[in-house]
C-alpha cells in the first residue's frame, strides 16, 4: 500500500496554460519580477503584453525604464494589429504616489486595453485571459478600459492608492 500524498505548498506558478488555450511565456513573468524586484535605473516601471498572433501564448511587447505616464500611455494604446485596427493590450505599470505624512508608496496597477473599436472574437479571447493573467502576475490592482478616458491619470491614481490620493 502506498503511502498517502503530501501537498508540499510552493510559490512557483504551477500552470501558465489558460482555459483560453492560450499560454503565458516565461518572459511575461520575467519581466513582471524585473518590474516587482529590480531596484535603481534598471527598474522598469512598466510592461506591456499582447497576445501573440498566432493567439496561442502571451508575449511581453514592450518593458520600458520610462516613467512617464504619458509616454506609457502613448504606447499602450498606439498598438494596431495586422489590419492597422486599434489592438487589445495588457500592462502592468508601476505608480508611484505621496501620501504626504505617510510617506511615498507605489503600486503596481493591472491594466486590460480592450479599444471600441476591437472585434468582438478578439474582444472575446482578451477577456477569457485576463483574469488568468492577472492572477499568474498576482497583481491586486485592476482597470479594464476602454476609452482613452479610463486611462486618464487621475483614475490610475485613484486606484493604484485605494481612493487616499485624489487629484
Amino acid at each position: 500500500m502506498l503511502p498517502p500524498a503530501i501537498y508540499v505548498p510552493t510559490n512557483r506558478v504551477r500552470t501558465t496554460q489558460m482555459p483560453s488555450g492560450v499560454e503565458v511565456s516565461d518572459e511575461c513573468i520575467t519581466a513582471f519580477r524585473n518590474l516587482i524586484y529590480k531596484r535603481g535605473a534598471s527598474k522598469p516601471a512598466f510592461v506591456i503584453y499582447r497576445i501573440s498572433d498566432d493567439k496561442t501564448s502571451i508575449l511581453v511587447e514592450e518593458s520600458s525604464t520610462d516613467k512617464n505616464y504619458e509616454t506609457f500611455l502613448q504606447r499602450l494604446t498606439s498598438a494596431v494589429d495586422m489590419d492597422g485596427k486599434p489592438s487589445p493590450r495588457y500592462a502592468v505599470y508601476d505608480v508611484e504616489y505621496d501620501l504626504k505624512s505617510d510617506g511615498k508608496r507605489s503600486a503596481t496597477v493591472f491594466i486590460s486595453w480592450v479599444p471600441e473599436e476591437t472585434s468582438t472574437k478578439f474582444r472575446m479571447l482578451y477577456a477569457a485571459t485576463k483574469e488568468q493573467l492577472r492572477r499568474v502576475l498576482d497583481v491586486k490592482v485592476s482597470i479594464h478600459a476602454d476609452g482613452p478616458s479610463d486611462l486618464e491619470w487621475k483614475t490610475i491614481l485613484k486606484e493604484a492608492s485605494g481612493g487616499r490620493v485624489i487629484i
